[in-house]
């Protein structure tokens, strides 16, 4: 190469340096009713895939004729560019994507890229199963049997969108198959009895199927449908009899059939374009300093040791140096400074988050959570005053952000005394935000307990406390709801229960 030709090139790559060439791959924001979702990948395929996830929700809706006059908070999706890079995200391989909860909302990370074959378990049908799980538990938040619970999620996780906008359902999860069909279905008086933790990676698979396969089978099949929702109502009525009573010829019988229906040309069912809404979408570009944190913000929420959260902080704190009129850079850095220990550092964050966007609340209630703690123990009315105004600053500048309602029942809570009926209303419209979360739903539970409502208590408690997979919350709930039904009978908690030594799932 001539050197003209080499000078040439390298005055461009100076000139890119000096202008501050963009380090980091540029994302878009795609906002529906329901959905949040970011990508780096390409405007027109995001805006298709968040209508997608729109019709999904519609789909959910249509079927278990649930309304959508009050959606809750959004769920943040966050794609990224193959299930390769969930797995580094994450460190555990073969993890395509997975869902959590925050106190703001649910949220899932997923990869764009296609599964390579049938028998595989792709991105799409991990967060349609993880989505379905999440509408149960914000919809119809009782104590369903475990295997209903996954067979609900497992029998709309596959779902086809045909090229003519045709919604196709009920086919089986081929990524189940090697279980089903090689060892055959689990035994029904196991499936009604199982607990996942209780079993080895093959049975689970098999869990899964036969729950899949069952749901099915009560869908299509309406004699055993009808037998199907009589146990269902009366089991999370609390009315149950022993569950084999409830059909002909008992779990023999219906191990028979399930076999037999395994084998059987299963039916599908398809929604109509004419029956499915367009959904709006919009897609904009982030702005550069909250694509600048974007994967920071993801590794953030990740579990790490106290040396790992440290390395983190000197990056965000780097990245966020380079971002200084962005909001979203200033509130990363608030939260992890937080977390590390650094309340100075994070307060000051925050101030100047909200300095360059009095909107925002997020940052509000990372201000308000410092100054809480600080005011906690003291009679300092100075200390108390200011912390309670973060917490109503954050309300007013997002009215439905589930974060400072919670704050402000927390800080009667701290405080003492009589808890104001408005404290009360605001600690039920942030559990109807986010009723996924743990932590609201426990605090929700004891505020029930407090005014002698043990049995409402109880019953918040149940989608915890009989869930399928084993968890401290699920244990913890499991005690707390004992309690509760015996201080039904009594009228008083045997002894207080600290829900702060219950490790909650967050």
């Amino acid at each position: 190469m001539k050197m003209r030709q080499v000078g040439a090139m390298l005055a461009v790559v100076i000139a890119m340096w000096l202008c501050g060439a963009p380090a980091h791959a540029a994302w878009n924001e795609a906002r529906s009713r329901h959905f949040i979702v970011y990508s780096d990948g390409s405007a027109k395929q995001l805006q298709t895939f968040t209508a997608r996830l729109e019709k999904f929700d519609f789909l959910l809706r249509k079927l278990t004729d649930t309304l959508d006059d009050e959606p809750g908070a959004p769920v943040v999706v966050y794609t990224l560019p193959n299930a390769g890079s969930v797995a580094r995200l994450t460190g555990r391989d073969n993890l395509a994507g997975y869902y959590r909860q925050t106190q703001r909302n649910g949220y899932a990370v997923v990869g764009r890229e296609r599964k390579d074959g049938q028998f595989d378990l792709g991105a799409e049908e991990i967060f349609f199963h993880e989505y379905a799980h999440h509408f149960m538990l914000h919809y119809f938040p009782v104590a369903y049997p475990a295997w209903y619970v996954e067979g609900f999620a497992e029998f709309y996780s596959v779902i086809k969108f045909k090229p003519d906008d045709t919604i196709e359902f009920g086919y089986p999860p081929l990524y189940r198959a090697y279980g089903l069909v090689s060892m055959q279905p689990l035994p029904v008086a196991q499936l009604f009895a199982g607990q996942t933790e209780r079993m080895n990676a093959m049975t689970v698979d098999r869990f899964y199927g036969t729950a899949w396969l069952l749901t099915h089978m009560f869908r299509y099949k309406t004699a055993r449908g009808d037998e199907f929702h009589k146990y269902l109502e009366e089991t999370v009525a609390g009315k149950g009899k022993d569950a084999e009573s409830y059909f002909a010829g008992g779990f023999k019988a219906l191990d028979k059939e399930l076999r037999a229906y395994m084998t059987s040309r299963m039916s599908i069912s398809r929604m109509t374009p004419r029956e499915v809404p367009d959904f709006p979408v919009t897609v904009a570009p982030v702005e550069p300093g909250q694509a600048a944190m974007m994967m920071l913000t993801l590794r953030s929420m990740q579990p790490m040791d106290s040396d790992g959260l440290a390395r983190l902080a000197q990056e965000i704190r780097a990245t966020a140096a380079q971002h200084p009129q962005s909001s979203y850079a200033q509130t990363l850095l608030a939260e992890v400074e937080q977390a590390a220990g650094q309340p100075d550092a994070a307060l000051a964050a925050a101030d100047r988050a909200i300095a360059l966007d009095p909107k925002n609340a997020r940052a509000f209630g990372t201000k308000a959570d410092i100054l809480l703690d600080r005011a906690a123990g003291t009679d300092d009315a100075a200390k108390w005053r200011a912390a309670l105004t973060a917490i109503v600053q954050g309300n007013k500048a997002d009215t439905e952000d589930a974060v400072p309602l919670f704050q402000f029942y927390r800080y009667h809570q701290m405080r003492g005394g009589t808890m104001p009926q408005i404290a009360y209303d605001g600690l039920n419209k942030a559990f109807a935000l986010v009723p996924q979360h743990s932590g609201y739903r426990f605090t929700l539970a004891m505020s029930y307990a407090d005014r002698k409502k043990f049995a409402v208590a109880a019953r918040l408690l149940d989608p915890i406390a009989f869930s399928p997979h084993a968890s401290p919350a699920r244990d913890g709930a499991l005690r707390l709801r004992e309690a509760l039904l015996r201080a039904e009978t009594t009228g008083r908690l045997e002894q207080p229960i600290d829900i702060e030594t219950v490790r909650l799932e967050e």
